[in-house]
Parts: structure tokens; C-alpha cells; sequence
């Protein structure tokens, strides 16, 4: 009984052991006394061995401290990794032995040799793509810790110089170090929290930060702690400090006042398209949006432009806090207004005149109708959802008066207007195109 007992609980601890070997990725442990590298560093002499479709099987990152050192971290469920693949192979072809551009993936050999064998975008290039990486890495990403793929860490004649996401790698950015230009890149930072403010007042006396006029906000230029654009639109309210803040980070001005305007507006659910089918959430539809100011280059960067340069000089941070609990929308009217008088320009929501796709009536009977609710599509609610995220068509508009679903298909099997409108003619009405009024975000100068 008691060997019964015993053999149990051995077996219980191995299946936990072996649970918390791996984290939420999958991926192996970290190796215990690793200090974590990060911008600045000297890199020590690393022995990185398990590398294929190389001409060497492993590498010391001391046989490159005079060269350029990339590692592009990547597992076979990026999408995004692999289509940069034969971009990278194409560099380190231009480049030569100047530097080495290295894959790197935590996944085990069998099965990366496996996928490189049998991927048909990477097979079906003129030059099939067999790129050199590491597998079963674990010292790695020991020494350059990330959440997400890709992440790429650049080490130029022994030092860590940038940490970035892949879009960085170009011929451009290579160049660059190779010619000894230093860079002030975006860090990419898995760890950055949102939710910590930008500025800290710990320094003001209770009586000031309780007062009912306590808040303030705070715009900055981008910042090197974490991505390009981060998310979207980050709103709390601190039940214990009793305040309420909304923030942005490394946002563009076209993206951001698309994303704070936005909030301006009440959230419309799946209910109220039921209840009302002519509701459809903001989409960002680009016959939605009109931009009426001088300096286009504020908003849109230049193909011939830097975007590392433009991303310095047009990307933003922003942070707005206030006494007591504001609802989201309020604080992000409050911010467009700020925002507006920082930029001097006028964001806003008005009617406008719009070429559009328009639901209408006809007068044949109506077919396959069902009950709100049991199993058609609002129409044309969702159908119009449907049309207006694919940019393909104009604006959609609803007046056809419906106030029940139809069995519809969503979306043409040929993928073009006639096709869809043979299906809504099915049910006995029409799309057609004509100019509407419809609501529009519009951004313009501030006249003087």
C-alpha cells in the first residue's frame, strides 16, 4: 500500500514537473543563470550548435565580432516570419560574408527540416528558400527573452545594437550599420504594460492629487520602449485612486484620431443592429475618412523616405487622466479636443456626400426570410459589414426598411458587385450605386 502511495505521488510530481517545463508557447525553459542581454551589451562568447542548411553545424558569436550578427527568432506557426524568408535569403545573398542573418527557432530539428521540405511558398521560388537556423535553441532565448515572433536582435562587432521586430530587416537598415551609423530603432518590448501611466506625480501632496480639478495630459514623441503602434486605444478605471485614464502609444496622426474619434461614438452590438439594421459600427472604410490639409507628409510616409526617420518625427505617445470615474468615450472627447489644439487640426465626425452601394426595395415578394434571431443575417447590417471591411466597393447604406433577417450568402462566389447583386436580387431586392449623405471622419487644418 504504502509503495502504492509512494508511486503515485512520484508520478504526480514527474506530470507536473514536465507541465511547467514549457510555458504558454510551448516552448522549453529557460536555462537557470542566464542574465538577460539587452541594448548596449557586450555579447559574450556563445557556442550556438544545432544549426541547418548551413555550411557550419554550430558557430561561436565570437567568429562574427568584427561583422554583423542577426538572429530572427521564428517558429512554424509565424506566418509573418516565414513570408519574410526569402527576403532574408535574398540580403544575405547581397550582402555576402559581411554578415549573417540566422534564423532561430526553439522547435526541434526533425520537424523544421521536415517544414523546410515541405512548405509550398518557400519550395515554389525561383531560388527555393533553405534557410540557415538554429533548432532546439534554448541558450537564445535565454540570453534575448521575447513573447512574440518575430523578434530580431542585431549585434554589430560584439555589441548589442537594436532590438526589433522583422520589418527592420532591410537592405537599407544593414547598410546602415555596416557603415557605422548608429540607430535609434524601436525597442521591441513583449513586456511593456500598457496600463503603467507616462508620467509620475507621486510627487504632489494628497490634497492635490484628490482635488476634484486634479488631471492632466501629457504628449510625447515615440518612444524606443516598445512597438509601432501598439495596440490601440488603452482606458482604465483605478477604483483605489479614484481616476480615470486613456493612452496611445507610437501612433501615427491618421491612426490615432481614427482610433480616439472612434471612441467617441457609442459601441453598436449585434442587439442593436437587430433592433435597428440601418446601425453598423464605424469601419475604417477609406471613402469613410477624408483628409483636408496642406502637409499630406504629417499623415503618410513617402516609398523614397526613411521610415525609421519618419517614424521619429510623426509617431506619438499620448496620456490623459482625470479625477473620478469618466466614462471612455467622454475622456476620448476630451483627448480629440486637446489633440486638436496641440496639432492644430479639427478631427472630427461630419455628413459629406459619398458615392455608395445603397440596399434597396423592389417590388417582387421578398424570399427566405426568418425571425430576428433564428438563424438568417441581419440584412443588410451584416452584409454591409461584410462588404465595407473588404475596401473592394463603396460605402454600404441600408434603405431598405427591413426590420427581419434573410437566409443570405455573404459575399459573391466570383467576388464581384454583379455577382452579389444577383444574390440580393434573389430575395427580392437590389443594390444599386448612388451618391448619399453619410457620416464621415474628417481631419482638416485649423484655419487661421
Amino acid at each position: 500500500m504504502k509503495l502504492t502511495t509512494l508511486l503515485c505521488f512520484f508520478l504526480l510530481l514527474t506530470a507536473i514537473t514536465h507541465a511547467q517545463e514549457k510555458d504558454k508557447y510551448g516552448r522549453p525553459p529557460l536555462i537557470p543563470g542566464i542574465a538577460e542581454l539587452k541594448i548596449g551589451d557586450n555579447v559574450p562568447d556563445i557556442l550556438i550548435d544545432k544549426i541547418i542548411n548551413n555550411d557550419e553545424r554550430s558557430i561561436r558569436t565570437s567568429d562574427y565580432k568584427d561583422k554583423l550578427l542577426v538572429f530572427d527568432f521564428w517558429d512554424t506557426s509565424c506566418g509573418t516570419c516565414i513570408e519574410s524568408m526569402p527576403k532574408l535569403d535574398s540580403l544575405q545573398r547581397v550582402f555576402g560574408d559581411l554578415i549573417k542573418l540566422l534564423s532561430v527557432t526553439y522547435q526541434p530539428e526533425e520537424l523544421i527540416t521536415k517544414f523546410f521540405k515541405s512548405n509550398r511558398f518557400l519550395n515554389e521560388r525561383k531560388i527555393p528558400v533553405r534557410r540557415a537556423s538554429v533548432v532546439d535553441d534554448r541558450i537564445l532565448r535565454s540570453y534575448f527573452r521575447y513573447e512574440t515572433n518575430p523578434h530580431v536582435i542585431w549585434i554589430n562587432k560584439g555589441k548589442v545594437v537594436a532590438i526589433t521586430g522583422g520589418e527592420y530587416i532591410t537592405g537599407t537598415n544593414i547598410q546602415s550599420l555596416l557603415d557605422g551609423k548608429a540607430v535609434a530603432w524601436p525597442l521591441k518590448n513583449d513586456r511593456f504594460d500598457p496600463m503603467n501611466p507616462l508620467m509620475s506625480l507621486s510627487g504632489l501632496s494628497q490634497e492635490v492629487t484628490e482635488s476634484p480639478f486634479y488631471g492632466y495630459s501629457v504628449l510625447t514623441g515615440m518612444s524606443n520602449d516598445m512597438n509601432i503602434g501598439i495596440g490601440g486605444l488603452f482606458f482604465k478605471q483605478d477604483s483605489i485612486l479614484n481616476r480615470s485614464r486613456l493612452a496611445f502609444f507610437n501612433q501615427d496622426l491618421s491612426a490615432l484620431y481614427k482610433i480616439l474619434l472612434f471612441a467617441t461614438k457609442p459601441a453598436v452590438t449585434l442587439e442593436d443592429m437587430q433592433k435597428d439594421p440601418t446601425k453598423i459600427p464605424y469601419i475604417p472604410h477609406p471613402d469613410r475618412s477624408v483628409l483636408e490639409v496642406k502637409d499630406l507628409s504629417r499623415f503618410r510616409s513617402d516609398p523614397n523616405t526613411d521610415i525609421a526617420v519618419w517614424n521619429r518625427n510623426n509617431r506619438f505617445c499620448y496620456e490623459i487622466e482625470k479625477e473620478g470615474f469618466v466614462n471612455e468615450m467622454d475622456l476620448a472627447k476630451a483627448a480629440v479636443e486637446d489633440l486638436n489644439h496641440r496639432f492644430g487640426l479639427n478631427g472630427r465626425y461630419e455628413k459629406r456626400k459619398v458615392k455608395c452601394l445603397v440596399f434597396i426595395r423592389t417590388d417582387k415578394p421578398l424570399a427566405d426570410t426568418v425571425e430576428t434571431g433564428k438563424g438568417g443575417r441581419s440584412v443588410p447590417a451584416l452584409v454591409m459589414m461584410s462588404l465595407d471591411y473588404t475596401q473592394k466597393y463603396p460605402p454600404a447604406v441600408n434603405e431598405t426598411g427591413l426590420s427581419f433577417d434573410v437566409e443570405f450568402n455573404m459575399l459573391p462566389d466570383d467576388g464581384t458587385i454583379a455577382g452579389f447583386r444577383k444574390e440580393v436580387q434573389r430575395h427580392g431586392l437590389d443594390l444599386i450605386e448612388a451618391e448619399r449623405e453619410i457620416e464621415v471622419l474628417v481631419i482638416s487644418d485649423v484655419k487661421p
